[in-house]
Formats: structure tokens, C-alpha cells, sequence
């Protein structure tokens, strides 16, 4: 696409002055302001012909009228020939016709007084086409001011002859001003008409660069783009698409169900008003996996559709070389939790053979290394099986101060160490969304690794619940805390990967679990340490309704 703009320049190189388009306006103008000169030439020729001939006699008429309409018409025979060079010269080829129209008007409005006295008036439109014409104003300026004189010294001369009063003076002064001002509005208004054309040129040039620049870019990008027309056609397929949907011509339109039911169906519950998820297509059973994606541009009245087309198919095969990736670390991190409890099983089932005839109490510490790691296989079991089948959560509105206070009685009494947590909630917090069985294992988790981390430092088993508002994210924080040593710094950003632990005894999933089960339920959980250095879990909770 070629592109091209025409600048209007200053031959003066003032910068003052407003820019002019040369060339063919200006031959136009002059063209249309020889066309006036023409006919007022012709009508002065006309009527010395007839003053001549005797048909009529015109009053005042005098003859030096005919030899200066006839010197007018041929300077407009000459103009008429000469148009195209004069408006190559936009500065003096205007300002050579008016200054010879104003030295004629002059000798009109002298050997014509007795016609009337409206012949200075004939200053005006040569005043206005000069205003127009000349690009300079200083120029434009110098010739209305030529005007105004000539009125001015026509009109004294008068008054010295006795042809006109005083009271005359006046309007040769009014008609003078009225000169200069016509003169001066139009330079305004020519340029400001001037600047909003370049305005004009330049948002015309950067309309078009940008109309290339985004032909370019959607025929060489690699996503597919066409315009889905009312009659479901495909429409301004760029080469991307042609490509992807093996489309033979992209400048021929086609019939959206040719390429396939899916996408049919899909653009229709689009339109209809249903936003559902895109299902990838194929275009035939041997074709790529395409992944469709509308977009409506344009005004409410004359909405446009596009559908963007991108290649699936890499994108299904890095999501299925990340899952084959993750599940072989799953798989190496379940066998290696596996390993240890089943070594410590073998082991102690060996002891228990080679030292049948021990005391009772060797025996009785081989069962309890058997049945430990036991249930540790067990509990790892569990913890993977609750992730696979963890399904979406059943949310249910809960008070949650009340709930807590029926479930930690519930809790201490499957605990050896009987009332071993404090709950602190100097008022309700609200009411919360949440799977109730989802919140009954976070907090038996939490507070089971609590009562054991700080029992394993302090010796006192206990935990405390702390139940606290936050009010400018209406969010209800529940903090448990305890006594423990807590996390390295080094090894915190580590704490809620899968089977990952502190303890010999621990599966690595209880911390992991809680995290997602709280992401299901739209909470977060973080760890942090408190002031006294003990260790703090906190579950945000979004609380229903608006924060009072």
C-alpha cells in the first residue's frame, strides 16, 4: 500500500503564517475568481457595446469604461491560458492578479462615478480572493490596506470637487474598516480551515500506516483470524486460518458448518447469549485439535463477530508431558514414603523370628513398630485416595463461631491429652461458606500437628484457637497456634509441597491436603511465626455479606 500525503508549505518560510496546499486548489480558486472578473468585464463591455450601437443610452456611461473592459478581458483570456503556471507560483501569481484588479477597479470606480456609488463595493471580492489566495498574510494584509486607500483617496477627491460631502466621508471610512476587517476574518478562518486540513493529512496518514501495519500483523501472525459474517460465512480469513482450518482459497467465503458441527453449535450458543467454556474441533478426524475463541467488536447497532483459531495440539502435549512428569514424581514420592514404613515392618518381623524366645516386652515393642508404620502406610493411603476423589466442595452457610464451639469438645475428646485447646473469639466473626467435612479435617489436621510440635518442645500439649474479624477484607481469620520451633526459613517456601516434613512420623500430605481443600473453598491458609516466636496457621475465609 502506498501511501502519500501533501504537505502545504510557506514559500515565505514564516512561521506565522498558516500552511497552503498548492498546485490544483489554488488553480482552482483563481480559476472560479476569473470566472467574477469575467463577468463583470463582460457586463462593462456589454454596456459600452450597446451605448455604441444606439440601442440604448446608458446615463453617465463613459466611453473610457469599453477600452478598460476590453483591457480586462484579455488579461482574463491570458489568465484563463496561464491558470496552471500562475498557481505554481502560490505566492505571486495571486498577488500580480490583484494588484493589477485593484490598479482597474481603481480607474472603474473613477471613470464610472456617475453610474453610482456602489462601485467601490468591487473592492470586496478582490480583497476576500487575495485573503484566500495569498499565502503570506503580512501580503494578504498589504493588499486590503491598498483597497482601503484607494477608497479613501477616491473619495477625498471627490470631497475636494464638490461631488461628495462630508457625511460621504464617513462611509468611505466604514467601507475602508469593512475592508480590513473581511480581509482579516477570512486570514483567520483560512487558517484555521489550513491547520484542520494537515490535521486532517495527518490523521489520514496514520490511519492508513496503521490500517498496513495491522494488515501485515494478521497476515503473518500465527493465530488464525476471520470475520464470521450474519449468515455465518467466513469472511477476511487470514493466512493463519486458511491454514489451520485447510481452507483451498482464503479470499472465497465459508459456510461456518462446512468446517465442522462443533464450532457451529459453539458460535451459536455464543451469539444466543450463552458465554460457555470453547471446545476444541478438529477439522476431520486426521486434522489438528483447534481451539476456537470469539470476540464481538464494532457498535451495539452493527456488531461484528471474530473467531480467533489457535493450534491445541502443542499445547495438549506440554499439559500431557507435565502430567506424565508429575505423576512420575507422585509415584516416586508415594513409593519412597511407602518404603520406609514397610523397611521398618520387615525389619521388626524379622526380630520378631530371630528372637522368638525374647521377653514379652521386646515382643510387645516389635508389635508396636508393626502396627505404627502400619497405619502410617495406612494414613498415606488415605491422604491419597481423599485427593483424588476430593470431588467440589458441598458449601453450606456456617456460623462459625458457634460451630467451633461444638466442634473442639468433639475433638478433645478423641485426644489423649484431654482439654488441650484454648479458643479465643472476643465476638462472632459472621457466617462463612464452607463443606463443613472439608473445615472438620483442616482443623483436626492443624491442630493435630500443633498439639504434637509444641508438646515435642514444651511438653505441654495444648494449641489455641484464635478467631479474629478482618474488616477492610471481610474475611474471618482463624490462627492456630502453638509452642513449636516451626519451619526453617530455609525450608518455608517448601512447607505445602506434597509429602513434605519435618517429622520422622509425618506423611508429608496432611499440610498439602489443607491447602487445597481450603482452595476449594475459596480460603487461603498461610504459616507465619507469631511475636513469642511460636507458630501460627492462619485460614482466611471469606465472609458472607458486606462488612458493617
Amino acid at each position: 500500500m502506498a501511501i502519500s500525503t501533501d504537505t502545504m508549505g510557506d514559500s515565505t518560510g514564516n512561521p506565522s503564517s498558516p500552511s497552503r496546499r498548492a498546485g490544483a486548489d489554488v488553480g482552482k480558486l483563481l480559476a472560479a475568481y476569473n470566472a467574477y472578473r469575467a463577468v463583470v468585464a463582460l457586463s462593462l463591455l456589454a454596456l459600452g457595446l450597446i451605448e455604441l450601437s444606439g440601442i440604448a443610452t446608458t446615463p453617465g456611461y463613459n466611453t473610457n469604461l469599453l477600452w478598460l473592459s476590453g483591457l480586462w478581458s484579455l488579461t482574463i483570456l491570458m489568465l484563463f491560458s496561464q491558470n496552471q503556471r500562475l498557481a505554481s507560483w502560490p505566492e505571486l501569481g495571486p498577488l500580480a492578479v490583484m494588484l493589477f484588479d485593484l490598479v482597474m477597479i481603481a480607474f472603474l470606480v473613477g471613470f464610472g462615478d456617475e453610474l453610482g456609488a456602489g462601485l467601490p463595493l468591487l473592492y470586496l471580492p478582490t480583497v476576500a480572493a487575495s485573503a484566500v489566495l495569498i499565502p503570506n498574510r503580512v501580503t494578504a494584509t498589504a493588499v486590503a490596506a491598498l483597497a482601503a486607500l484607494a477608497v479613501l483617496s477616491d473619495s477625498t477627491y471627490q470631497l475636494q470637487q464638490n461631488v461628495i460631502d462630508a457625511g460621504d466621508m464617513l462611509l468611505a471610512g466604514l467601507l475602508g474598516l469593512l475592508i480590513f476587517l473581511m480581509s482579516l476574518l477570512l486570514q483567520l478562518m483560512v487558517a484555521r480551515m489550513a491547520n484542520i486540513e494537515r490535521l486532517a493529512d495527518t490523521a489520514t496518514t496514520q490511519v492508513a500506516t496503521l490500517e498496513e501495519l495491522n494488515q501485515q500483523v494478521i497476515a503473518h501472525m500465527t493465530t488464525g483470524v476471520c470475520r464470521i459474517s450474519p449468515d455465518n460465512q467466513l469472511t477476511a480469513i487470514n493466512q493463519a486460518a486458511a491454514r489451520l482450518l485447510e481452507l483451498p482459497d482464503p479470499s472465497t467465503p465459508m459456510p461456518l458448518e462446512a468446517i465442522g458441527e462443533t464450532l457451529a453449535r459453539y458460535v451459536a450458543q455464543w451469539r444466543a447469549g450463552h458465554h460457555i467454556d470453547a471446545t476444541p474441533f478438529k477439522r476431520h478426524a486426521q486434522g489438528k485439535l483447534l481451539m476456537p475463541k470469539l470476540v464481538r467488536i464494532g457498535h451495539d447497532f452493527d456488531p461484528e463477530t471474530l473467531l480467533f483459531v489457535e493450534d491445541y495440539t502443542q499445547v495438549t502435549e506440554v499439559a500431557q508431558t507435565l502430567k506424565l512428569n508429575a505423576l512420575g514424581k507422585l509415584t516416586a514420592s508415594i513409593a519412597h514414603e511407602i518404603r520406609n514404613p514397610l523397611t521398618a515392618i520387615s525389619h521388626a518381623s524379622q526380630l520378631m523370628e530371630d528372637t522368638a524366645d525374647s521377653s514379652a516386652s521386646e515382643q510387645q515393642a516389635l508389635r508396636e513398630i508393626i502396627a505404627n508404620n502400619t497405619q502410617r502406610v495406612n494414613e498415606i493411603i488415605e491422604n491419597i485416595l481423599l485427593l483424588s476423589r476430593r470431588g467440589d466442595a458441598k458449601q453450606e452457610p456456617l456460623d462459625l463461631l458457634a460451630w467451633l464451639r461444638l466442634f473442639i469438645p468433639e475433638y478433645e475428646q478423641g485426644q489423649t491429652h484431654g482439654a488441650c485447646v484454648t479458643l479465643r473469639a472476643p465476638e462472632s466473626v459472621g457466617t462463612i461458606s464452607f463443606d463443613s467435612g472439608h473445615l472438620r479435617r483442616i482443623l483436626t489436621n492443624l491442630l493435630d500437628n500443633g498439639v504434637r510440635h509444641g508438646g515435642e518442645r514444651t511438653g505441654q500439649f495444648a494449641v489455641t484457637l484464635e478467631l479474629t474479624k478482618n474488616r477492610a477484607s471481610n474475611r474471618a481469620h482463624m490462627d492456630v497456634i502453638d509452642a513449636g520451633s516451626g519451619v526453617p526459613d530455609t525450608m518455608r517456601d517448601r512447607l505445602f509441597e506434597p509429602f513434605f516434613t519435618t517429622s520422622p512420623q509425618g506423611s508429608g500430605l496432611g499440610l498439602y491436603l489443607c491447602r487445597e481443600l481450603c482452595a476449594s473453598n475459596n480460603a487461603t491458609l498461610s504459616y507465619d511465626r507469631t511475636e513469642d516466636e511460636g507458630t501460627r496457621f492462619r485460614v482466611a475465609i471469606p465472609l458472607q455479606g458486606r462488612a458493617p
